[in-house]
């Protein structure tokens, strides 16, 4: 649990710096020259990098091991893999 506890705020960040950007070009543009141009996301990829106190990488998490939320809300993790670099 001290992982998940650990890479939240990275997580957290993350979708706050997403959802600031969004919201910064939203307001720059003139809405007479504004096109709209819906969207429908039906699958975000979040990548993490989750190391121990040493530095060294933690291989043996699973998708259990982390939570995910939208708007508060937990979203299902429908895949999860280790990407060995």
């Amino acid at each position: 649990m001290t992982v998940i506890r650990q890479l939240f705020p990275a997580v957290l960040f993350l979708c706050t710096l997403a959802t600031a950007q969004a919201q910064e070009s939203d307001t720059t543009q003139d809405p007479a020259d504004t096109k709209i141009f819906r969207v429908y996301v039906n699958l975000v990829q979040v990548d993490a990098v989750v190391t121990d106190k040493d530095g060294r990488p933690v291989t043996d998490l699973t998708a259990k091991d982390f939570i995910i939320l939208q708007d508060g809300k937990p979203q299902e993790i429908t895949n999860f893999s280790l990407v060995r670099l």
